[in-house]
């Protein structure tokens, strides 16, 4: 029988795992799992769980989907063990989107040896380790779904033009690292595909947040770069999340999906 497109997007069973599932980008991301239906485990780090905007985040979640599993980690990117024990934990995991990330935000003349290495692994190697450590669960449970946010800057080099001026700067290892994201969701889609497991990345443009979003010269430059002239917020990944999380989309995977407002396109 063929699916309705209400029934391709239904979530409910699923359990998805969700990292830095309560910032700035991740709060819409976990949003829209919960309308779906799925139970969601969300990872913060150490520092993250006293921030009170953060818990209350939590709480707002757990009211307003009563029905449904909501749970909180705390996990060190950094520590293998610490992760080895996350995700020993967890019987199932349908879907996982590794959407944490851990930069130094200095200009490569200011940054050292040891803080571009520490951000390229804070980006990039988190992400290997979490789905290296998915992956068993998935194949044990005959396939499931990984996305690994990327940046438009994985594509693109910064326009210098839009910093001058401003306190804004991109660091010289979130694009590489970025970029190597957007290569190993590619390697990971081909060499799991035999278990059923579908990659996919997802790789937004400008989603400017706090004091950067107060740098009025800063902002108009973000928002004349793009084709519609705005800059991006949370809500607009909600489509691509339900898209990639679930069955509607069981005929892609390793690619990578440019939400950028047009920016990468002229």
């Amino acid at each position: 029988m063929v699916k309705k497109v209400k029934d391709l997007f239904n979530l409910s069973g699923k359990t998805a795992v969700i990292t830095g599932g309560l910032g700035h980008l991740g709060s819409a991301m976990t949003e829209t799992l919960l309308e779906l239906g799925a139970d969601i485990v969300v990872t913060v780090t150490d520092k993250e769980i006293g921030d009170t905007l953060i818990l209350s985040k939590l709480d707002d979640f757990k009211k307003d989907y009563p029905k449904q599993s909501i749970s909180l980690k705390v996990i060190d990117f950094f520590d293998n063990k610490s992760l080895e024990i996350f995700f020993g934990g967890i019987g199932k995991i349908d879907i996982l989107i590794n959407n944490a990330y851990f930069g130094v935000q200095k200009i490569i003349e200011e940054m050292s040896f040891d803080e571009f290495n520490k951000s390229v692994e804070g980006t990039l190697s988190g992400v290997y380790k979490c789905s290296r450590l998915a992956m068993p669960i998935m194949k044990k449970n005959k396939g499931g779904v990984i996305i690994n946010i990327a940046s438009m800057y994985g594509i693109v080099s910064p326009d210098w033009r839009v910093y001058e001026g401003t306190d804004s700067n991109s660091t010289p290892s979130y694009g590489p690292a970025k970029a190597a994201v957007i290569q190993l969701t590619k390697y990971l889609a081909s060499y799991w595909a035999q278990y059923g497991i579908r990659v996919n990345s997802v790789s937004p443009g400008p989603f400017p947040k706090g004091e950067v979003v107060k740098d009025e010269i800063f902002y108009k430059k973000l928002k004349e770069k793009t084709m519609l002239n705005r800059i991006g917020t949370p809500e607009d990944l909600k489509g691509i999340i339900a898209l990639l999380s679930s069955d509607a989309s069981s005929y892609i995977t390793g690619q990578n999906f440019i939400i950028d407002g047009g920016w990468t396109s002229w």
